[in-house]
């Protein structure tokens, strides 16, 4: 196995966990966590789920062909980012939090952009 399907794989799984565990163990924190970061309560049921599924959607593609395709390390970036930057504003206690959620993006981050530039 090559050096970079190590890394594509290993946040095929971090994004399938991240997808499916809030749904089967989570629901009512992660709803909680959604209106705290502004999101009305009659969209809440929405968004966790499109996020749950974009989350797997994102995992299942780093197992397929489609990992190859630079579009879609630049497409997890922009998500990884942008979920950071909604949790850093609207619950910055967060940056404090033990177990560290949003400095653990920064690594995340980093991966991402190497697995972009480097695609073979």
């Amino acid at each position: 196995m090559k050096r970079l399907d190590v890394l594509r794989f290993s946040l095929g799984f971090l994004w399938l966990w991240s997808g499916v565990q809030p749904a089967l163990t989570a629901a009512d924190m992660s709803l909680d966590l959604l209106g705290r970061v502004g999101i009305a309560a009659e969209w809440q049921m929405a968004a966790f789920y499109a996020s749950s599924a974009l989350d797997v959607f994102f995992g299942v593609l780093c197992f397929t062909k489609f990992r190859n395709y630079r579009f879609i390390w630049l497409a997890q970036f922009a998500v990884v980012l942008g979920y950071s930057v909604i949790v850093a504003c609207r619950l910055p206690e967060m940056w404090l939090h033990p177990f560290a959620p949003l400095i653990k993006n920064v690594p995340i981050l980093a991966v991402l952009f190497y697995l972009f530039g480097n695609n073979d």
